[in-house]
């Protein structure tokens, strides 16, 4: 018996936030449907962390290893016990903040610049098509040491992973010409190595083992989708709520360099660019108390957990200065994701960038009609557009 007839997943509810709150209210696990199917909803603090920690009862893998293998191959989202925990270990290196942190000056600030270059003089622009859409597409491109003249291909590729739901040959097809893409790079970074990322997942080691072609191009084929269009939506979420309050702009405007980074923190708090995290029962469960028939969808809402008032006071309130721990955003124990260093420095990066370029930041006249909606139905959300006006160069 469904608690709510509402799915989450490909319905356009009017006030998101209203109905995670109406429906924590009634209990912490609530029934309702995802892509048709009855599904359970968690949706406090409390049960959404524990389901993250809960590997051994919850594995991702027993939902992803039936989803996308075809399409992103056996990576990190797929495995557990030793082989996740040697994957990881051969790409986390990469990812560390001390490494993130030394790659703002050559790569980020670079690419944020150019991008701005393209509409600084108009005095006009639609944030949502000319920045965040592009603009951790070509870091991540950059990165990897990826031609530059190939990033709308890239892109291209990427968004079709992502619409593996709805368009499953089309996301097949793509992964098959990206491999062949990539794998002329691949070999030659084997033997010789540039200072590039493909060149690390190419060549590190740990405890004698190197990552496979396939191991290689499972997580590129994660990278792009979940890096990429993850961090555009988180960005283009922290810039719709600092356009639309002049406070907390203000605030920002002070001392970005302070504000920039808990700026980007509280705006994917409140609105995370991935909703809801899904698990599968692999059995029939009793799972904190909770009876759970086999091969149920178990959906961890972030976006429910991160507006928890029992653990962020005010919880729909936009503040900057809040300085919250426990945000579910990157998830959590073993499965936390390892690009959410470069996605923090991408967006903090960004916001001090644009405000520094781009004087009088502010929404367009013709901005009715903006809101946070769903990108790929409404697992993932973020601005529809974002059309701003400000002092011309």
């Amino acid at each position: 018996m469904l608690d709510v007839d509402v799915d989450v997943i490909m319905e356009d509810l009017d006030d998101v936030a209203g109905f995670l709150h109406e429906q924590r209210a009634l209990g912490a696990a609530r029934w309702a449907k995802s892509f048709g199917q009855p599904s359970l909803m968690l949706l406090n603090h409390e049960l959404v962390r524990a389901a993250f920690f809960d590997e051994a009862t919850l594995p991702a893998a027993e939902f992803y290893a039936n989803t996308v293998t075809d399409v992103m191959g056996n990576n990190i989202q797929t495995m557990r016990g030793e082989a996740h925990r040697v994957n990881r270990a051969l790409i986390s290196p990469a990812f560390r903040p001390s490494v993130v942190t030394d790659l703002v000056e050559p790569l980020l600030t670079p690419v944020a610049d150019e991008l701005i270059d393209a509409f600084i003089d108009r005095g006009h622009a639609d944030l949502v098509a000319e920045y965040t859409r592009r603009y951790p597409f070509m870091v991540i491109t950059r990165l990897l040491g990826l031609p530059p003249g190939d990033e709308d291909q890239v892109r291209t590729w990427a968004l079709a992973l992502l619409d593996i739901q709805n368009n499953y040959e089309f996301a097949k097809q793509c992964s098959a010409d990206f491999r062949a893409y990539a794998q002329p790079m691949i070999d030659r970074r084997r033997t010789d190595p540039e200072g590039d990322l493909i060149s690390t997942l190419a060549t590190t080691e740990v405890e004698g083992q190197r990552l496979s072609d396939d191991e290689i191009f499972s997580f590129l084929l994660l990278l792009f989708p979940a890096g990429a269009d993850t961090t555009y939506l988180g960005l283009g979420n922290a810039l719709y709520h600092l356009l639309r309050d002049d406070e907390q702009m203000a605030i920002l405007r002070s001392d970005p360099a302070e504000h920039a980074a808990w700026a980007a923190e509280e705006a994917i708090r409140l609105d995370p660019p991935v909703a809801w995290i899904l698990r599968i029962a692999p059995t029939d469960l009793d799972w904190r108390g909770i009876s759970i028939p086999a091969h149920t969808p178990i959906l961890l809402g972030l976006m429910a957990a991160n507006r928890d008032p029992a653990v962020f006071p005010d919880p729909d309130r936009f503040d900057i200065t809040r300085r919250p721990t426990g945000v579910m955003t990157f998830g959590y124990g073993v499965h936390f994701c390892p690009g959410a260093a470069l996605a923090r420095a991408e967006m903090a990066t960004s916001l001090r960038i644009l405000l520094d370029r781009l004087p009088n930041l502010r929404l367009a006249d013709d901005a009715q009609g903006v809101r946070i909606t769903g990108t790929i139905h409404h697992l993932l959300r973020g601005p529809n557009r974002l059309p701003v006006t400000f002092d011309a160069a």
